[in-house]
């Protein structure tokens, strides 16, 4: 997959204090890109096994399933030291979509899959005092063949729930097994099975009870069109775990804010937090819930935002810090190495909600109420008197303090001005509403509040209306390369056959492109404007981005009547796709279905395009027309010592670049792309492209291939990389 179509999502919420920082700051990165792995903490180190990396595929598709047992060291500070291998895993070809427990010492693997697909294989291994393990030892197996399962462990039984089962599809049975002294597993024996079938989901154990949250009711990972499968499941269901370790009868408790899978999820003294996951579109959402002393949950609450669209990701908890290591940007595939913490003992972070949440200059009313809630800490130990707002939509304004005329109080559970607080503690300040408007621009607005503890610590937090984001993104995986594709809002791409070459397995993306820059807006509204045309839909980006085809694609993008202006003839609608390069709408030929209120194109390649409306078609000056020919090629610096390399290709004439990066041992390493005119580099066209990813020391060789309408000109090379 390339690195053009990895799209992603900072978070939204900033801090004023220019000593804090925010929620999930970056750390040490995984040897490799991963996701669908498994991550525990044991003796002080953070463990990280199996996994899918380079765009692998659960099915046994491009990439691989890694096969390697990492470790590192968790500084007081809440960094990661450096990752080595702790072993080798104990299926030779690897795992993912598998479940990890550590208990007494000791850390468990159950089931996954890899090329011989769903296992129900267990193992265990001590660890050494190096960290490395000690060696693996197979115990009794499960009773199914699965993956995309849960496990935890609870009072010496390991309990696994759910997933998709071979030949068979999702389940809904739950079977525990108890461990003993030696670190072998007993005998497996059936649990009240789950009130649905689920996979993707994750669980927990705490105070007697075992958990299942969220999860996909799905019967597979895929439906007959290659989309990924729903519904998606809000629902929490409490167990109470008998003194045999039998499971009572599953109950509904307080649900997720949103339906999702494939997200982390990790549990403290305090609280259950999940990270990240799928709704349908890949999400960069961070939700905790209180835990009661008799093992309840309370309702959910928003905290600040990952700083990247997740899931299938991994996560941990220690005392101090929480942890989001890997995940993929895509359903399922473009994975990451990034690891993330946040200090969650010393730096505490709150959720916020506010009352209204939109104002206007003319809105009536005295106050904007503001409760603050901690994850980790009582609310009734905020000093109320050192709270202010001290940021607006992420801009540092003059701190406002509350309304000294309004006694602040402390509430717990649901209160007139707000709901869904079952179990949660926190504090209610009322600030002047003139205040607070005298800073806001009009409409939607988010605050950022800080203050401190009664024992000095300090908290900050943002309320929540505007920074969680989610990437709608369709994607689907075009094993036979043709057919019809369908996405969000009725989105369809019809791939011809012998349309694509190489690579059988590439991802098709197609969704709502993200929200612009206003300087990006600003310049295609002018376009528009400029060619006489209006917009009657969202823009769809198509990726990977900048492929290209051998025979042309057919998309359909639904538009909007309400959208259409007065009097507008739909059967004028058409396709426009937006040239980055020159700065222009360019309108395709299209076909426009009333029926189905769609707009259908052919197009040569993927990028952005939306639905139009041309009243009169007006001319376009036509480009300049240059000779279609290849300059210099080649990757600076050349050793990479240390550095990002960089790809020079200097050419005339040409729409298009793709570029291949391959191992010595001929596996695909990078792959990258441009669409549109090249740029002009020291006064010369060129295209330049950084070459990112995790390259390990070593030798590659690149594959340029530039495009001017049909004719095509590739260039190769190699280069070298030293860490």
């Amino acid at each position: 997959m390339g690195a053009a179509v990895k799209t992603l999502m900072a978070a939204a919420a900033l801090l004023l204090n220019t000593s804090a920082r925010a929620q999930f700051a970056p750390t040490t990165p995984l040897p490799q890109a991963l996701h669908s792995h498994s991550a525990l903490i044991l003796d002080g180190r953070l463990y990280v096994a199996g996994g899918i990396s380079d765009s692998g595929s659960v099915t046994g598709g491009a990439g691989y399933i890694n096969n390697v047992y990492y470790c590192a060291d968790m500084n007081a500070d809440g960094t990661l030291g450096a990752w080595k291998a702790a072993s080798a895993m104990p299926e030779f070809l690897g795992l993912g979509l598998h479940a990890s427990v550590a208990y007494n010492g000791r850390i468990y693997v159950l089931g996954g899959t890899n090329l011989l697909g769903p296992r129900n294989v267990v193992y265990f291994s001590a660890v050494n005092t190096d960290g490395t393990l000690a060696g693996w030892q197979a115990t009794t197996p499960m009773p199914q063949k699965v993956m995309a399962h849960s496990a935890a462990v609870y009072n010496g039984r390991i309990y696994v729930t759910g997933g998709m089962v071979r030949s068979v599809g999702a389940t809904a049975l739950t079977y525990s097994a108890p461990v003993n002294a030696d670190g072998t597993v007993g005998e497996w024996r059936y649990e009240t099975q789950l009130p649905s079938t689920l996979f993707g989901h994750r669980s927990f154990a705490r105070g007697g009870h075992l958990y299942v949250l969220g999860g996909s009711e799905a019967s597979g990972l895929y439906d007959a069109e290659g989309a990924p499968s729903g519904p998606v499941s809000d629902k929490v269901y409490s167990a109470v775990i008998n003194a045999d370790g039998t499971l009572g009868a599953w109950n509904e408790e307080a649900p997720l804010p949103a339906a999702m899978e494939l997200f982390a999820l990790v549990d403290t003294d305090k609280s259950v937090y999940v990270l990240g996951g799928f709704d349908g579109g890949v999400l960069n959402s961070v939700y905790f819930s209180p835990i009661a002393a008799d093992g309840t949950l309370g309702d959910w609450q928003a905290l600040e935002a990952l700083p990247q669209n997740l899931l299938s990701l991994a996560a941990v908890a220690t005392s101090d810090h929480i942890y989001a290591i890997g995940g993929a940007l895509s359903y399922i595939d473009d994975p990451v190495s990034d690891i993330y913490f946040a200090d969650i003992k010393s730096s505490l972070k709150a959720f916020v909600k506010l009352n209204p949440t939109v104002l206007n200059k003319w809105s009536n009313g005295k106050w904007v109420t503001v409760i603050i809630g901690l994850p980790e800490a009582n609310a009734s130990s905020i000093v109320l008197d050192s709270v202010r707002i001290t940021a607006v939509n992420g801009q540092g304004v003059t701190p406002i303090a509350p309304d000294p005329k309004w006694t602040s109080k402390f509430h717990f559970g649901d209160c007139d001005e707000f709901s869904r607080m079952r179990g949660v503690n926190y504090a209610m300040l009322k600030f002047l509403r003139q205040d607070v408007q005298d800073i806001i621009p009009e409409g939607e607005f988010s605050l950022t509040v800080t203050g401190r503890l009664s024992d000095g610590r300090a908290f900050s937090g943002e309320s929540m209306n505007r920074s969680l984001t989610r990437v709608h993104r369709y994607a689907t995986r075009t094993e036979k390369r043709e057919g019809a594709r369908r996405g969000p809002n009725g989105l369809k791409v019809n791939i011809p056959k012998g349309a694509f070459k190489g690579n059988a397995d590439l991802l098709l993306t197609a969704a709502p492109e993200e929200e612009q820059a206003a300087p990006e807006k600003e310049k295609r509204a002018k376009a528009m404007k400029g060619r006489g045309i209006e917009g009657v839909s969202e823009p769809y980006e198509f990726g990977p981005h900048g492929t290209t085809f051998d025979k042309p694609v057919t998309i359909s993008l639904p538009y909007d009547t309400a959208s259409l202006p007065a009097g507008a003839d739909p059967a004028k609608l058409k396709v426009a796709y937006w040239n980055q390069a020159s700065g222009q709408w360019e309108v395709l030929p299209s076909v426009v279905s009333a029926a189905d209120k769609l707009v259908s194109a052919d197009v040569a390649h993927f990028s952005v395009y939306q639905v139009i409306y041309e009243a009169s078609p007006s001319a376009v000056p036509a480009p300049s027309a240059e000779a279609f020919a290849l300059g210099d090629v080649y990757v600076f610096p050349n050793p990479a010592a240390g550095a990002v390399p960089r790809l020079h290709v200097g050419v005339t004439g040409a729409d298009r670049l793709a570029v291949k990066v391959y191992s010595v041992s001929g596996r695909t390493a990078w792959e990258g792309s441009v669409a549109g005119a090249p740029g002009l580099v020291n006064g010369a066209p060129a295209y330049e492209l950084a070459i990112t990813g995790s390259l390990p020391s070593g030798v590659y060789y690149y594959s340029a291939e530039v495009g001017s309408g049909a004719a095509k000109i590739k260039k190769s090379g190699k280069f070298a990389v030293v860490r």
